[in-house]
């Protein structure tokens, strides 16, 4: 059985978008032979958060999707992502979300008390959760001109008036990097909320990134890319987070 396995590699390189939805639609269509755990960890690599259950199910959905979305290997515990995949879970990443809390819903519903749905939904909603940015704060504070990245404003060194932003939308990257973080004044981050800044600011964060990297040691810029950032910014675009935050 796939719920065994201790090492899984990808079966096939390449994937169509109609290949891999056709794959998804059949894990959904079997959700009653599934758990928990199983869409879990599907949430989990859709939101890229580092919580994905229990060991055995990394094999099983594995086993699910036909071998054909990651290769794994629980010794190491690491797990990649086929190349098809990640673009795509990246370009329809806000339809897979919600077809995957909405079978999971159901899926609970058919194996919970009512009593206790909503606790258990409320659960589903906060497998990924927003850390506190205080460390990166400090480190930007440091190292960064002390002005709003967005408007020029010289920033107060009081920290409830000075902000850490992610530039490209917490709630579709959910995940915090340091050079996707910068220093906002409060009326500017009230602003942008959950919005993308306008293109403009994309090279703007780049000659950023290419300061910061080389001043501020951080893990972050070991998997950091001009081309990854540019490519989230744009996935995120497609994904309905609208260009609505300009100088």
């Amino acid at each position: 059985m796939s719920f065994n396995l201790k090492v899984g590699e990808i079966k096939k390189a390449y994937l169509t978008e109609q290949e891999i939805w056709k794959i998804i639609n059949q894990f959904f269509a079997n959700g009653h032979f599934t758990t928990t755990y199983k869409y879990g960890l599907m949430k989990a690599l859709v939101e890229r958060t580092k919580k994905v259950g229990a060991g055995y199910v990394v094999g099983a959905l594995y086993g699910d999707m036909e071998g054909s979305i990651y290769e794994f290997d629980k010794r190491t515990e690491y797990i990649k992502f086929n190349s098809s995949m990640y673009i795509f879970l990246q370009k329809y990443r806000q339809i897979v979300t919600h077809l995957t809390n909405y079978h999971l819903a159901k899926f609970l519903e058919r194996h919970n008390d009512k009593n206790k749905l909503e606790d258990v939904l409320l659960k589903v909603e906060n497998i990924s959760k927003r850390e506190s940015l205080h460390a990166f704060y400090n480190i930007l504070w440091k190292y960064e001109t002390k002005e709003c990245f967005y408007c020029g404003k010289v920033l107060s060194d009081k920290r409830i008036a000075t902000h850490v932003d992610h530039f490209i939308p917490w709630s579709y990257i959910q995940s915090d990097n340091m050079w996707n973080l910068v220093l906002s004044c409060q009326s500017y981050n009230t602003k942008k909320s959950n919005k993308l800044a306008k293109s403009v600011y994309l090279e703007k964060v780049f000659v950023r990134n290419d300061n910061l990297k080389l001043t501020a040691v951080h893990n972050d810029f070991n998997y950091y890319s001009e081309r990854k950032l540019e490519a989230l910014y744009e996935f995120a675009g497609m994904n309905g987070y609208v260009e609505n935050c300009s100088p």
